[in-house]
């Protein structure tokens, strides 16, 4: 008998807008499929801060799962549609962990790990050591599965990691930055991004290849060395394109939709610059803000940058304001070009020069 699963999440609502802060409220979840507001599954008594919440999953199939969660207020009004991705399995008491590096040995081949001693082994989060000793330098990849009381095996779950000829390696320069959508196409053979750099960087990636929906992105670096990172996810979702109606820019402080600068769009190509002017901010740190308006008259959230507004000094120009048929004369009376110390007679004024 499958062991019927109960996911326990830590859950923080904050007080948006639309939420009235002190009265309690009701959240739903779905699984995968939005059923329509109020159609999901129920738990009320739902606070602003944070929140222990239990979901049932028993009625799940195995494997990638979304899970998605609203709240609606006392007065009816939903917030919009969170969503977290989970994985859902469905063992048995664990009995035996092994792992492998690179190459599967064959089911029960691996290496044995100890189990913690725990009368509840449907699922165990606990460390281990990896012996890698004799391993090549470069890149490799650790996998581990796990055999449960009725001899059913999980998935293989996997890691990679990188073994240095000499200890830590260097992040200073970066050879290449890339992506990709859902399946890996192996390294080297993801969407590149330009200029790549270490630090904390804006980069511009093409969503043309992905259909709309749930999608998973993936992003690696690697160093000058050859060296990988490991490779970082997050879950998106695509929304279908619509042609930009209206741009507009503020700083700091958000007027209101529609009520900021406007920008240019009429005959604007995709990307295309434009300038902004900072005369009036004063000195210090400010935030520029930019958001668009679709076709469908709709704005977008505003994003954001830091920038600094700083005084402008220092000497700007250097002007010789002698007059181009200077005459000089030593202290004999004599015209000369030659001066060094001494007495000299300068445009009629008699000059000392040190």
């Amino acid at each position: 008998m499958n062991i019927r699963r109960i996911i326990i999440i830590g859950f923080a609502i904050m007080g948006v807008a639309v939420l009235q802060a002190q009265e309690p409220m009701r959240l739903e979840y779905f699984m995968d499929i939005d059923p329509g507001y109020g159609q999901g599954h129920i738990i009320s008594n739902v606070h602003v801060g944070n929140n222990q919440l239990s979901f049932d999953v028993s009625e799940a199939s195995p494997g990638a799962h979304m899970l998605s969660i609203r709240v609606q207020d006392s007065d009816g009004h939903w917030t919009t549609t969170m969503n977290r991705p989970l994985f859902i399995d469905r063992l048995q008491n664990i009995v035996y962990v092994e792992y492998f590096i690179d190459i599967d040995p064959g089911t029960g081949h691996g290496v044995s790990l100890s189990l913690p001693d725990t009368n509840y082994k449907a699922h165990l989060e606990f460390d281990f050591g990896v012996n890698t000793s004799g391993l090549s330098i470069g890149e490799h990849v650790l996998f581990i599965r796990a055999l449960d009381a009725l001899g059913q095996w999980t998935e293989l779950m996997s890691r990679r990691f990188t073994i240095y000829e000499k200890g830590e390696p260097s992040v200073d320069n970066l050879r290449r930055i890339e992506y990709f959508f859902d399946t890996d196409p192996g390294y080297g053979k993801g969407f590149p991004l330009l200029n790549p750099r270490t630090g904390e960087n804006t980069y511009i990636m093409s969503f043309e290849s992905t259909v709309p929906g749930y999608h998973l992105l993936s992003i690696r670096a690697q160093d000058e060395a050859g060296c990988w990172s490991q490779t970082l996810s997050r879950p998106i979702y695509v929304v279908n394109p619509v042609a930009v109606k209206a741009m507009e820019y503020f700083f700091d402080t958000d007027p209101g939709e529609g009520k900021a600068t406007a920008i240019n769009v009429a005959n604007a190509s995709s990307p295309f610059a434009f300038e902004i002017p900072v005369t009036g901010l004063p000195v210090g740190t400010h935030k520029l803000y930019i958001r668009v308006m679709g076709s469908d008259g709709l704005w977008c959230s505003p994003q954001y940058a830091d920038f600094e507004v700083t005084i402008q000094t220092g000497i700007d120009d250097i002007s010789d304001e002698r007059e181009a048929n200077t005459t000089v004369y030593n202290i004999s009376g004599q015209r000369t070009q030659a001066i060094q110390k001494g007495i000299y007679i300068i445009n009629g004024k008699k000059i000392m020069i040190k």
